[in-house]
């Protein structure tokens, strides 16, 4: 009888023992959130009102130390802009990656802009030289038309029609020309871009070097 006694016993103090065991595992240390009011008081309390944690606050020891720092939730417009710095940054390793995959060096970013723009500047010489052929034939027709009526005789048709056909050639070709410009300036800076970023990516010590001195 004292032996099952004492082996129930020792059952139990086993059993209490595990049990002790498991909930000291199970539960966490006591903690501390630190926040602060609406009225800017720095309050500490053993929870969190919901009408603050999305304002910030820091996780406490009983001993005082900072175990963890919760930031302030982001609000639209600011999730918004890390969004888009997020993706502007992404576009431009993959810009840099591209960069360094289609030039070796400087001398060929420079080489790759004097082709492009040679013939860039070749195809806006013809369309200048046509422009200035069409304002010539215009300056004549014009002409044409105005001694007739100065003479007293009808301006026929086919002068007028030829005339407004010119005219709205002339125009075209101004804005075919103009076009080709800004192409030019376009292109022409690009290159200018890319230089400057790949010195930027490739040679960082050089920039340094340049940069005035305090």
């Amino acid at each position: 009888m004292t032996k099952i006694f004492l082996t129930l016993l020792m059952m139990c103090v086993i059993s209490a023992a595990a049990q002790s065991a498991t909930r000291n595992t199970q539960t966490p240390g006591k903690v501390i959130y630190r926040y602060k009011n609406n009225e800017g008081v720095l309050v500490m309390d053993n929870k969190i009102p919901a009408e603050y944690s999305g304002k910030g606050y820091e996780i406490v020891s009983i001993t005082g130390k900072v175990i963890k720092v919760v930031p302030p939730s982001l609000t639209k417009e600011e999730a918004e802009k890390q969004k888009a710095e997020k993706i502007a940054k992404e576009e431009r390793l993959k810009a840099d990656i591209e960069l360094k995959r289609s030039y070796s060096a400087v001398s060929d970013i420079d080489a790759a802009k004097e082709r492009n723009l040679a013939s860039l500047q070749a195809n806006l010489a013809i369309l200048r030289a046509n422009f200035e052929s069409t304002k010539q034939e215009l300056a004549k027709e014009t002409g044409r038309a105005a001694s007739l009526e100065r003479s007293g005789r009808q301006v026929n048709k086919d002068i007028l029609s030829k005339i407004e056909s010119l005219q709205k050639k002339e125009k075209d070709m101004m804005q075919q020309v103009k076009q080709r410009e800004k192409e030019l300036k376009i292109v022409s800076d690009k290159f200018d871009q890319d230089r400057k970023r790949f010195i930027e990516i490739t040679q960082p010590s050089s920039v340094a070097s340049s940069a005035p001195s305090l």
